[in-house]
């Protein structure tokens, strides 16, 4: 069976309007085929509830960056003070340092809705998080080095995607997609084909574990480097950006 696992912001989400209509046709396309949808993203599961509704699908998620999964019988969504760890570990940096990252927790509702975009209430939901923290970076990459290594000594990384830089437990979005898949093959009792699609790259890892990958062009910042993987044809680019070039890619695996 096919697997789906989707990065939202740029990718199955334009990344200026946050809409996904554009992508309609192919999702329309999976479900009518029976194919799960795994939205997989460093939203927080508040935010992706209403845009699984939108869609129409009640399968599994992957939130925050794949620090936690929900909606998976059996599948753990992490320590329930993860976030709170996470945001002891940050207050425990000098302060020249921990002044060089500020965060959703360091944010109100009305600052991160100017800062991403979002309605208010979008907002809200954003920061009502369990696992991880995005923010934006305004130092060095030496700072940015030392930042990251002391954030290891607490057993948290940091990772850049589109947008944000995000602080989260050492997992990724290919650990918990993997962790889904075979969760499928077990209940089915087949073999599971794994789709990916992302932009950014925190989506990296992800695009590379999969049976088949699809870069999704987001011109608002660098594309990925190439790997072998997709020298090889495992891993393929769109021509048109988010969810355009999402609707593309997935009616040309589908054709």
């Amino acid at each position: 069976m096919k697997v789906v696992f989707t990065d939202l912001d740029g990718t199955l989400l334009d990344h200026e309007t946050y809409s996904l209509e554009p992508a309609r046709p192919a999702l329309e396309a999976l479900k009518g085929r029976g194919i799960p949808i795994i939205l997989a993203s460093s939203k927080t599961e508040a935010e992706m509830r209403p845009i699984a509704a939108d869609i129409g699908i009640e399968d599994p998620m992957i939130v925050e960056n794949g620090a936690g999964i929900v909606g998976l019988p059996g599948a753990e969504g992490g320590e329930t003070d993860t976030y709170q760890r996470l945001r002891a570990a940050l207050e425990a940096m000098p302060p020249a340092l921990r002044r060089k990252f500020q965060g959703f927790g360091d944010w109100n509702d009305e600052e991160v809705a100017e800062k991403t975009g979002m309605r208010l209430e979008a907002a809200r939901l954003a920061r009502q998080r369990q696992f991880s923290e995005p923010g934006l970076w305004s130092g060095s990459e030496d700072e940015r080095a030392e930042f990251r290594a002391r954030l290891k000594e607490s057993g948290f990384q940091a990772v850049q995607g589109g947008r944000f830089f995000t602080l989260m437990p050492e997992t990724s979005k290919a650990d918990a997609m993997h962790r889904v898949a075979e969760a499928y093959r077990e209940k089915m009792g087949e073999d599971v084909f794994t789709i990916a699609l992302g932009d950014a790259p925190n989506d990296a890892a992800m695009l590379e574990a999969a049976d088949k990958g699809f870069i999704i062009a987001n011109p608002a910042h660098a594309p990925l480097a190439e790997t072998a993987r997709e020298r090889e044809g495992h891993i393929l680019r769109s021509d048109k950006a988010g969810p355009s070039g999402w609707n593309d890619m997935i009616l040309q695996l589908l054709a």
